[in-house]
């Protein structure tokens, strides 16, 4: 005779194979996050490299932004006084413009002009890995924020 409120020998056994299923299961999940956090791109395969160099460039533009504007500051024109003036094309004593592995920094508008009235343009353009790749940032003026007005590549 069977006891009251216990189950017959073939539920437990099945109730095992239950938790042995759960097991095998949790295993295997916890086994493919490890795989997926050690080897990048595993379940989902992107390019981390590529925006990675892009926010290099837009990183190094910023820091030539800020020099853009110390720069001006700090060199009023002759000829309007007290109108401060974007340093010149070559990049001037504050501003460097030398390249980096991925990216060339140029001054395309706007240099030597006056930084009240005249736009400042700068851009990186791709090399090597980057190579078509490129990004411009237009300063309006050097009272206003910078931004990134165009921004190209593969």
């Amino acid at each position: 005779m069977r006891e009251q409120g216990m189950t017959p020998p073939q539920a437990r056994s099945d109730r095992g194979s239950v938790g042995k299923g759960i097991i095998i299961f949790l295993a295997a999940l916890i086994s493919l996050i490890i795989v997926a956090t050690i080897v990048p791109g595993f379940l989902i395969p992107c390019p981390p490299h590529r925006n990675a160099r892009l926010t290099e460039a837009t990183g190094r533009l910023g820091e030539i932004v800020t020099a853009s504007k110390a720069y001006a500051q700090e060199h009023l024109d002759s000829t309007a006084p007290h109108h401060p003036t974007w340093p010149p094309a070559t990049g001037g004593d504050l501003v460097d413009l030398s390249p980096t592995e991925n990216f060339t920094y140029a001054i395309e508008s706007g240099g030597g002009a006056d930084a009240e009235t005249t736009p400042l343009v700068i851009t990186a353009t791709g090399t090597g890995k980057m190579l078509g790749s490129s990004v411009t940032v237009t300063l309006p003026n050097i009272w206003s924020y910078h931004e990134v007005t165009a921004r190209t590549g593969k």
